[in-house]
This record gives C-alpha cells, structure tokens and sequence, in this order.
C-alpha cells in the first residue's frame, strides 16, 4: 500500500510503500524518527482504498460493527481513549483492509472520507509528535478472514506479551451503583455485603456517592450538578459512620472491597476548585471540570488524595471511571501526560498491594492499558442486557483471550419477567458478572435465577478464564460467542442456533438460548432459569441446555 506524509503545515514529505511482515499476513510501513523531525508536531499519513466488496466497518469509538457506507467516519484516540484502528468488512464480515498504528500513547485523529469520483475512501491518520514520540509502524492487512482474527494478529504485534491478572479479577461482583446511586448508608451496605457474601460474590464495589453528604438519585433534574463535590475523595462521615468497621466486617467475609474515583473530575464546589489553580480543559458540565494532567502540582494532589483514601481504608483496590473525559486534541494532546499519571497512580498503590485491583472502563479499556488494569467493564447499560453482551464482546475482541472481561452490572426494573432476569444474567456471565440490584428486596425466585447464573458461572470459570473466545456476527448484530477449553464448550446463542457448533467439538457443549425462540437441539438436557430440568431436546429463551458430543 502506498502512503503520503505531510508535516502539520500541509507541507508534503514523503512517500511511503508498505511490504509484507515476513511470513505473517500483514504488512508493515516504518514512520521514523528522521521523519518526525521534520513534522513541526503533527504527521498525516494520507492513502486510499477502493470501495470494492466492502458494505461495513468498526473502529474502537463504536460498540458494534455497523453495516454501512457512511459518507464520513472520524473519531479520535489517544493512551486514554480508543486507539488508532478501523477496518472495513464485506457482508460476511470478511475482512478488505485493516489499518492502524503501533503508536498507542500519542493523541490522534482518524477519517475515512467517501470519494465518489473515484470509488475511493480516502482516510488519513493524523498523530501527535512531541521528542518522546518513537519509531512505530503502519499496520495493515488485506487478508480475507473474519475481521475479529484480524484483530488479534494487531493486539499480538502492538503488544505480544499478555500480563497475568489477580484471580479476585474472576470473582463475581456486586456494585452499588444503579442500586442506589448516592443515597448510601453504612447499614445498608452491611446488609448489602452479607448477603452478597452468601450468594457467592466476591468483590463488592461502593459506587459514587461516599465522597458528599448529599442523599440523591440520578434523575434529569439531579444530573445537571450531579458531580459538583467530587475532586478530594474524602469520605462523607456523616452518610457513612464506622465506616473503617464496615470495610473490616465486608473484608472478613472475603469480599475485596473497591471505591468509585474519577480522577481528572474536579466539582465546582470541591475544595479542589477552590484551593487550586490549575487550569482546566472544559467547561463546567454536570457540576464538574476536567484539570490538566500536564499541571504538575495538580496531578501530585489528586495523586496523593486517592493513594491516601486507599490506604486510610485499607482498599483492595480502585474503580477507576472517566479517565476519558480528558479531551483528545491534536494541537493540545494530553494522552502522554494521561498515561504518565495512571501508570504512578497504580505503580504506586502495588506497592501497597500487588494484587490490587483496578477497574476501568471501555472507552479506556485497550492493548495499551492492559498492563495497568486488572478488569475492564463494558459501558453503562442500565436494563439493557442486548447491549450489555455486545459492549463485552467488542471488549473481548480488543483485548483477546485470558484477560477478565467485566460486564456492566446488570440491573432490571422491579417488576421485570423472570426470562428477562435470566437473560440479563446469561449476557453477565458472557464476562466476569457483575450485578447492581438491591438483594434484600429481590423476590425469592429471583434470588435463585441469580444464584443459579452465578453458580453456572463458577463451575465453568475455568473455561471462560483459559478459554478461546470466537465473536460471531450476523449484519451488526451478535450471532453467536463461544468458548472453549478442554473438553467443554459454551455458547451464547443471540440470534441464531446453528447445529455445527456442537458437531465439530468432542465435549460437553452447553447452549445458553439468549433469542426469543426455543432451541431445538436432539439429545440435549435442557435446563430453566434457575437450573431446573425441563424437557430434553428442548431449550428455552433464557434457559440452557447441554449436550455430549
């Protein structure tokens, strides 16, 4: 593929020529130093690709793959959000051409726009250079495959080596977000945690709220000042007394226990604010500020605030959120100075306890943050278990095998049906589950629909932990996901059931109906929502059924 490269002041540099990655089935193009020095901060790569046989693409800004020919595709990327990648696909999701970058650090701009004189896209990459930025290559890959495997051979070139993970990262967790939002009370928790306890959680997480004395619920009304408070992470004394003794009762019951920060979100009427002039990169939205992580002082303070409230409590760890909300700009880039902060803040709670553990979100959830997490959890997707199981996979498929994939807890209206709680369930367990409803006022029939999901989930995690997982889609939606190891297999039936999934696998396959229809499969034990037997060869919408092979 041949390239065009251009300084920041439209100023042509060269022209580039990729070739074949030895006996792998990509190419490479090398962007190096000599040429950065003559980029006056910021690089375009420019190039073209025929629009032949292609009707989709995916990039790392969206939640699934979208089956169209839009006119313009753009999106940004930087160390803290998304990274620079997109590949376009022909209706079977066969791949046509894959490009990105080894630079995962650097701020970045990626189009692709639609040139109907020449039945063209043309797309151009724009990176951020400064003196840190090294060498790096050019990916690309015109090989006909599923796009998905395309995407493990990038993850495997931008980073061979996969970190290990603490095994708590596997535990099923409870979250008290959606549960409750703000209005937290140390007995509440306490009932809260025992009887997570006893259902087999074992990582719970006390949400936003423990930092203001405020009692709230998000609402449309609330969200318009919603984080005006945050900034200092000192706990609320007044909503949380004995708190230290609550963390103590929930730690003995061997639940690790985890506290909501936002660590670039300054509220408007935080001490933070008040005290510090540090410059800020937005505009007040929803009571908050974003300050600059190249300030040095201001990074020191919040730094040292959340080491403080991790050690004052002595926490097993951190829930990490919005780390994305610092922008991502070409003329002002800020990924360096993000990852600069995020890499102290952790290095430095390891050696407190090196098997912390920290959560981040999805936006921030890339091959470059893998040696900094320890699980990743799919975007807020309150009641919403369809989109809850694809936001995982597009997880899955950025980060690949043996890496603790968390869902968005799960979380249903009151009154919901008991096949919709079981499939909420089945999309949970597609990651490590995770769930946000009150659990001393869930029914007793819900208590075993979770109970059995859960279990399901234990007795299997060895599978879903060392497992192969395989993304399937049909148009833009899920088909099917599985997993194997060994001698068992699991799928997630979404749309459709497709019998060669079994023939092919010597094992136990168990098949977990997440469409609205029953699953006919001959000679299979079939199952209900909370584990029940029903009749075989016939499995259920919500339920799941297995077979010998």
């Amino acid at each position: 593929m041949k390239f065009e490269v251009y300084n920041k002041d439209c100023g042509f540099l060269t022209g580039l020529e990729s070739s074949q990655a030895g006996n792998d089935l990509f190419e490479l193009c090398s962007i190096s130093k000599e040429l950065m020095s003559k980029s006056n901060g910021q690089l375009t790569i420019k190039f073209e690709q025929p629009i032949i046989d292609i009707q989709g693409y995916w990039n790392p800004d969206m939640y699934r793959p979208r089956m169209t020919l839009a006119w313009k595709i753009e999106f940004s990327c930087a160390a803290h959000c998304n990274f620079p990648y997109i590949c376009f696909f022909n209706q079977a999701h066969q791949n046509r051409m894959t490009i990105g970058t080894s630079n995962l650090l650097d701020d970045a701009l990626i189009s692709a726009e639609m040139n109907q004189q020449t039945g063209k896209y043309d797309i151009e990459i724009k990176v951020s250079i400064n003196p840190s930025t090294d060498k790096f290559e050019i990916f690309i890959d015109r090989s006909e495959r599923p796009w998905t495997e395309v995407m493990q051979d990038y993850r495997n070139f931008v980073l061979p080596d996969i970190p290990s993970f603490p095994d708590a990262a596997w535990r099923p967790v409870f979250c008290t977000w959606y549960a409750v939002h703000a209005e937290l009370s140390t007995h509440w928790l306490d009932e809260q945690s025992t009887t997570a306890a006893a259902m087999g959680f074992g990582t719970f997480i006390v949400d936003d709220g423990w930092c203001f004395d405020t009692m709230k619920r998000v609402s449309p009304k609330t969200i318009t000042t919603w984080y005006d408070e945050v900034g200092e992470w000192k706990l609320s004394e007044n909503k949380l007394p004995n708190f230290k003794g609550h963390i103590k009762r929930t730690q003995k019951l061997g639940l690790k226990y985890l506290l909501w920060v936002s660590p670039f979100m300054i509220g408007m009427k935080s001490r933070f604010m008040a005290e510090t002039d540090c410059g800020y990169l937005t505009d007040e939205n929803e009571g908050y500020r974003v300050f600059d992580p190249c300030n040095f002082f201001a990074s020191e303070h919040s730094i040292c605030n959340l080491i403080r409230i991790v050690k004052e409590f002595d926490l097993d760890g951190l829930k990490i959120d919005f780390v994305d909300v610092v922008p991502q700009n070409l003329h002002y880039p800020r990924g360096r100075a993000v990852y600069d902060y995020m890499t102290k803040l952790i290095e430095s709670l390891r050696e407190f306890n090196e098997d912390a553990l920290f959560e981040f979100r999805q936006k921030y959830s890339t091959p470059v943050m893998l040696s900094l997490g320890t699980q990743f959890r799919a975007n807020d997707v309150p009641f919403d278990f369809i989109e809850n199981i694809h936001r995982i996979a597009l997880i899955r498929i950025c980060l690949g095998d043996k890496v603790p994939v968390h869902a968005d807890p799960a979380y249903w209206a009151k009154d919901e049906l008991q096949v919709h709680i079981s499939k909420h369930m089945i999309c949970a367990i597609a990651g490590v589950p995770m769930l946000s409803m009150d659990l001393n006022e869930l029914s007793v029939d819900t208590h075993q629909i979770i109970e059995n999901w859960l279990a399901f989930y234990t007795t299997h995690l060895n599978v879903f932990r060392n497992g192969h997982w395989q993304i399937n889609y049909n148009k833009e939606y899920l088909d099917t996901i599985t997993v194997e190891y060994q001698t068992e297999k699991i799928v997630f039936v979404c749309d459709r059931y497709h019998p060669d999934l079994a023939k092919v696998f010597k094992g136990n396959v168990y098949l977990l109906n997440l469409t609205e229809n029953e699953v006919t499969q001959v000679d299979c034990q079939s199952f209900g929502f909370k584990g029940e037997a029903l009749e075989r060869g016939r499995i259920i919408p919500g339920g799941y059924g297995i077979l010998s092979v």
